[in-house]
């Protein structure tokens, strides 16, 4: 997925598209990697009863935590142990924001509508945040 990825967001592809290869994996990769969480989380969500719906809630939640986590935990350790160059503050000072505000939110065991549009809407948010912060007024790369 990577390699595709990739060659998606590199100008010498035929394919190329000119969007940051960051916007393209923020959107296209999560997608991908928890298609069958999400397909499942819908099936069951399906049913309409409110035990099944707070389920979904809990899964998406826990699934979604769990990734950032270790996601946000192995690229600090190859930034670490690999010695690397840091350009990712705002997408990490975005993710950790993120994921305060989901812990917050959903820290209940039955879940509400307002907590699903809550959630919800922060990807959305959260990439305008990274662009805000990336953009030219306030220059933080």
């Amino acid at each position: 997925m990577c390699d595709v990825l990739d060659s998606l967001t590199n100008p010498k592809n035929k394919s190329y598209i000119p969007i940051s290869a960051f916007y393209v994996s923020f959107v296209v990769t999560p997608l991908c990697s928890n298609a069958s969480e999400l397909v499942s989380s819908l099936i069951f969500a399906a049913k309409k009863k409110k035990e099944n719906i707070s389920m979904t809630f809990a899964q998406l939640y826990g699934a979604g935590t769990m990734n950032n986590t270790l996601c946000l935990g192995i690229f600090a350790a190859l930034v670490y142990f690999r010695d690397l160059k840091w350009f990712y503050s705002a997408e990490v000072t975005v993710i950790i924001f993120v994921q305060w505000v989901v812990g917050i939110v959903g820290f209940r065991l039955t879940y509400k509508l307002w907590t699903g549009v809550i959630v919800g809407s922060l990807y959305v948010v959260s990439i305008g945040l990274v662009a805000l912060l990336e953009s030219d007024a306030v220059g933080w790369k």
